[in-house]
């Protein structure tokens, strides 16, 4: 009779427990990333010491264990690039300092993440999140580990160091001639004149930035003075013609308010520093004004050296201050001269202003980029993710935080968009997995067999009570 008494507070154990879990299911559908659990019945045996049993199994009520289903979550939409889901298996690393400590290292399918006062990026709850530190100059990630923080900001300016200028100027254009008749005058020379654009065939400008981030503009005037030959003009913000180069240097000094408060004349009219020679439509060499038409075995520099000086006094418009001395190369590597219209193909230079930062974003591998107003864009790192043999293993140490033990091994680490770990999904969020409707059904079902598992008692009771009886 005491077996029946014991059979039956077990069994109530045991649905108390499914109870309990089917509870917390339902109780934690709306937390980001959680992973419901199951309740499996087992029976429990004991194994009787006394010979008369001949080793044989004695059922001494039912018990249980729970099992936890790592199965995805659907996702939904959020309009936080820091919301993020995993298409996958891997799991995001999270920890309690600044510094990974394996004690302290936890991972999560919560994707949720903020920023805190001092940029790192955490959890809901304040965990750090993990991941590839960025190289020195925030074009990629090393192999270093660390919690992720968004890019400094400002980011200070850059000035420019090499530009980059290919185009197609168009063959089918007529030469410009040297000289021109004007009417009182005769023949004179046919000087370039910005406001006149029958004095050359092309112009083409670029931006280019100072020690301080300010921007100026870098003009260059194409003129056809032979099948194969362009003098090359360069302009600088719309108020200076270089006026003497020499093996490739161009010397240009910024101009400055005269001594009388007026601007300081330019002493003579534009002149060619540079002249490009093309063969079969391209560009072969540039060289000096003297520059002969090649041939084809004419192959020689085509980059020219742009040296800009401060003005020595105040500058005509404050705008235009150059803060120091500027230097750079400018390549012009792919230029043709073909029969087709005048075409950019490419306008590069790597200077930048300053700029702060303006969001960040993150691809399916897990990239973290900070843009900022001047229009750059960096690395801040790249999120690690992990996986575990025996997932069944890992301890919860709350509804969607994990930590690795014996049972589960070591994390198996990795990044997103490779192996098994999947790919990162921005601007969402993975929901839990709990099946309501399922969950629901389960606590009707446990509530009755919790009531039967009583009714059990119940009757053991009452036998208990007559058994009583009978002995008065």
């Amino acid at each position: 009779m005491s077996s029946g008494f014991s059979i039956g507070l077990n069994a109530l154990q045991a649905n108390a427990g499914a109870i309990e879990v089917a509870s917390k299911n339902i109780a934690a559908s709306n937390v980001s990333g959680y992973k419901s659990s199951e309740y499996l019945f087992q029976e429990a045996l004991s194994r009787s010491i006394q010979p008369s049993s001949s080793g044989r199994f004695g059922a001494t009520g039912t018990g249980g264990i729970t099992r936890r289903a790592y199965s995805a979550g659907s996702t939904k939409y959020s309009s936080s690039p820091l919301d993020m889901s995993i298409n996958g298996d891997g799991m995001f690393v999270v920890g309690l300092f600044k510094e990974p400590s394996a004690e302290k290292t936890f991972y999560t399918r919560s994707g949720q993440f903020l920023t805190d006062k001092d940029g790192y990026i955490v959890s809901s709850s304040g965990l750090y999140l993990y991941g590839y530190q960025a190289n020195v100059d925030a074009t990629n990630v090393t192999d270093q580990v660390g919690p992720l923080k968004e890019p400094e900001s400002p980011m200070p300016p850059n000035p420019t160091s090499s530009a980059f200028v290919a185009a197609n100027l168009d063959a089918r254009l007529p030469i410009v001639a040297s000289k021109k008749i004007v009417a009182g005058q005769g023949e004179v020379d046919n000087t370039l004149d910005v406001n006149y654009p029958d004095t050359y065939s092309h112009v083409q400008q670029f931006p280019l930035y100072d020690k301080l981030g300010r921007q100026h503009s870098v003009s260059l005037y194409f003129r056809r003075v032979d099948e194969k030959l362009y003098d090359v003009y360069v302009n600088v913000d719309g108020q200076i013609f270089a006026t003497e180069s020499s093996e490739g240097v161009i010397n240009i000094k910024m101009p400055s308010v005269a001594a009388d408060g007026g601007e300081e004349a330019d002493p003579v009219a534009p002149v060619p520093v540079a002249r490009f020679g093309f063969f079969e439509g391209r560009l072969v060499t540039v060289g000096g004004a003297d520059l002969e038409s090649p041939t084809a075995s004419a192959q020689g520099a085509t980059t020219l050296t742009i040296n800009l000086t401060p003005p020595e006094g105040d500058p005509i418009d404050p705008a235009l201050l150059l803060s120091d001395p500027i230097e750079f190369k400018l390549d012009f590597t792919g230029t043709t001269n073909f029969a087709s219209a005048f075409e950019v193909k490419k306008v590069e230079q790597d200077g930048y202003a300053a700029g702060s930062l303006s969001g960040l974003s993150v691809d399916d591998k897990g990239f973290v980029r900070g843009q900022f107003t001047n229009g750059r864009t960096v690395i801040a790192g790249q999120l690690q993710l992990a996986t575990f043999r025996g997932l069944g293993g890992l301890r919860e140490v709350s509804n969607n935080t994990y930590q690795a033990t014996d049972q589960s091994g070591d994390a198996l680490l990795g990044s997103g968009a490779s192996g098994i770990f999947g790919s990162i999904r921005s601007n969402s969020v993975e929901e839990a997995n709990t099946d309501m409707a399922g969950e629901l059904v389960r606590l009707m079902v446990q509530q009755r067999n919790y009531q039967a598992n009583a009714q059990s008692i119940r009757t053991q009771v009452e036998i208990l009570s007559v058994t009583i009886d009978v002995t008065r």
